[in-house]
């Protein structure tokens, strides 16, 4: 059980409601919250906010690392969009992420998709050999066998929430397919740490989202753009570099003390922050004990992305796009040309899972070092022609702990139905108590809900 903090002493004039964490759940929630006339202070461990929305704008062509899509069933953070008359541009797809023009890097080899479909070294099931991995496992898996969006949590399923790998183990495939298909999964470490529940959601959500008619967007200027229009809104003070360390939720209202000596005082509050954070938080009283076990045991995605400014297109020395797929070191390749015209003035390097941990243990040198080694071997004419000009491991950032919750086999019939259970006049959002959509649409979600659950209170 997480440890506890000492009682407040409460005096003065107190706010309606502190909100721990300034991401999109957490503006969300004060957005609601003072709309209807309630005092809302926000208190953010980081220099900006955003959370896990975060724009590189001091990089060419301003790449996304977290929140890189907005889609059209979106419809909360289009809400929030239109009303703080924020641009949304439509995605172009770029002729730089054609599917024929793929780059397979498979056991060392360079190859197309329609050759690699065709070699004798693919181990994959003949239904899939045609995709990329990656695509392959979600194939194989196949149809979600959930009604609606909510079901993922529901206990009808739990029969599901098993080890993807012991599933696909059971259906035949060789050692050599599940050793590929391990590779860059984004809902697990390993196979066998992955959820056959949880990749049966994912898929719906997926689904869900292709069922609303529209082009994908983003924010002109770049999605973090949001959050901070969301922050300018707020009528109450948003306070950054507020780490917080204690959090009191007694019976007259909730006491956070921050790592910087100040004590905020409300008489409610919202934690929105990931359960890694909440890690280093002393609560009192405790949380209950399927609460407290979910924060120290829930599984967050690990996700390393090198992002290369582009110094000239090499690519097209060898007749190639800059679209790639291996079971190497770089896993994936996308260009950046969110308007769909061809140039990509940086290229992300997208490894999951882990894959992460060679690159997390490198300096930035020896990272930089290893990109250009090994691209240089898919690539031969990229020596010399990009930079390494940033590198973001979600996992390895204390505010964060992990670019989303990725619920291992079981946690979701354990932990899913306690997350936002208040404690107290405390309550809980974030994308990993969303109920319905994932990723930027679970965090409003979530927002909302809180906010719901206090004015209900009060």
């Amino acid at each position: 059980m997480a440890a506890q903090a000492p009682r407040a002493v409460w005096a003065g004039s107190l706010l309606d409601v502190l909100v721990l964490g300034a991401g999109l759940a957490g503006l969300q929630a004060a957005t609601l919250l003072e709309d209807a006339g309630l005092r809302v202070r926000v208190l953010e461990a980081s220099p900006r906010v955003g959370g896990r929305v975060h724009t590189l704008d001091d990089l060419p062509g301003r790449p996304e690392t977290g929140g890189t899509q907005i889609g059209a069933a979106y419809t909360r953070l289009l809400r929030a969009a239109q009303r703080l008359a924020l641009p949304l541009l439509p995605s172009g797809r770029s002729p730089l992420l054609r599917d024929d023009g793929m780059v397979m890097f498979i056991q060392g080899r360079r190859s197309s998709r329609a050759a690699w479909a065709a070699s004798a070294d693919n181990p994959l099931p003949e239904a899939v050999r045609s995709l990329p991995p990656d695509r392959a496992l979600s194939r194989l898996v196949g149809a979600s066998p959930l009604r609606t969006l909510a079901d993922w949590r529901g206990p009808a399923h739990a029969a599901l929430d098993v080890p993807l790998g012991a599933e696909l183990r059971g259906r035949g495939l060789s050692a050599a397919a599940l050793r590929l298909l391990d590779v860059n999964n984004p809902y697990g470490d390993t196979l066998d740490q992955t959820s056959l529940l949880n990749m049966h959601y994912a898929q719906s959500n997926t689904t869900e989202i292709m069922k609303t008619p529209g082009p994908v967007l983003n924010i002109a200027g770049g999605n973090q753009r949001l959050p901070e229009a969301m922050a300018r809104a707020l009528r109450g003070d948003v306070l950054l570099g507020r780490r917080a360390i204690e959090i009191d939720a007694g019976p007259q209202g909730v006491a956070v003390r921050c790592a910087d000596g100040s004590m905020h005082r409300a008489r409610f509050g919202v934690c929105t922050l990931p359960l890694p954070a909440m890690r280093q938080l002393r609560f009192a009283p405790g949380l209950p004990s399927r609460h407290a076990e979910a924060v120290q045991q829930l599984a967050y995605a690990q996700v390393t992305q090198l992002h290369l400014e582009v110094l000239r297109p090499f690519w097209e020395a060898d007749g190639l796009l800059p679209y790639l797929w291996s079971d190497g070191p770089l896993e994936r390749m996308f260009p950046r040309d969110e308007l769909g015209q061809g140039r990509a003035e940086t290229l992300t390097v997208w490894i999951n899972g882990a894959g992460c941990q060679r690159w997390d243990a490198l300096s930035d040198d020896q990272a930089a070092q290893l990109a250009a080694e090994e691209l240089a071997l898919i690539f031969p004419a990229s020596r010399g022609a990009f930079r390494l000009a940033r590198r973001v491991a979600w996992q390895q950032l204390p505010e964060a702990g992990g670019a989303w919750a990725n619920w291992r086999p079981g946690q979701i019939t354990r932990y899913a139905q306690h997350l936002s259970t208040p404690l107290g006049r405390l309550h809980f959002a974030g994308e990993h108590t969303g109920r319905t959509l994932r990723g930027l649409e679970a965090a409003m979600e979530s927002g909302e809900r809180a906010a719901t659950e206090i004015l209900a209170r009060t």
